[in-house]
């Protein structure tokens, strides 16, 4: 007699595809097709999807965003579903949230708000931040509060993490901008 296995092997997710969802259409540039964020671009079809899917850009065929690299993301973390898409940053500690302007709100809804939260604790360990760029800036979501910064320009740095205040340890976010940065290399 054979006995059952103690944990059965997870079986993996059929693969996921864009489908109709065309979210990441709208909220990033594409310089290849000369079309900034927030624009959507020319060739995403009204009912959804890509007009010249297969010949779309390279930069498009390559980016992945976390709901379609990610088998324990449901259906509810659908950019078109969620009104968000998230991807990570290019050093691998920062889960962005990059929201749908035409819903600037969704990523605060149920049940993402909370799941967001639950992933931003990594900020007190320093091993991790959960980023949120809105319409109206850069939300460097904290287990204690959301705080808002100005959207970060290019060469400009994002520091995060926990300090000591009157008021114990407590979470912070600044943009420092490329020219202080270049200021402080020449000192």
């Amino acid at each position: 007699m054979t006995e059952a296995p103690l944990h059965s092997p997870r079986s993996r997710a059929a693969l996921k595809v864009c489908g109709e969802c065309n979210l990441c259409c709208t909220v990033y540039d594409t310089p290849d097709m000369g079309k900034k964020a927030g624009q959507t671009c020319q060739h995403s079809k009204s009912d959804g999807g890509c007009g010249i899917w297969g010949l779309h850009p390279e930069s498009c065929q390559d980016f992945k965003c976390l709901w379609l690299k990610h088998d324990d993301l449901n259906g509810l973390w659908r950019p078109d579903t969620a009104g968000f898409v998230m991807r990570f940053e290019a050093e691998g500690n920062s889960l962005c949230v990059d929201v749908d302007p035409q819903r600037p709100n969704h990523w605060r809804r149920e049940p993402y708000y909370d799941q967001l939260k639950l992933w931003s604790e990594g900020i007190r360990r320093g091993d991790s931040r959960v980023l949120v760029y809105a319409v109206e800036g850069l939300y460097v979501v904290t287990p204690d509060e959301d705080l808002l910064l100005r959207k970060p320009r290019r060469g400009d740095r994002l520091e995060t993490g926990m300090e000591y205040t009157l008021f114990g340890l407590t979470p912070f976010a600044r943009i420092v901008p490329a020219a202080q940065i270049r200021q402080l290399k020449r000192a």
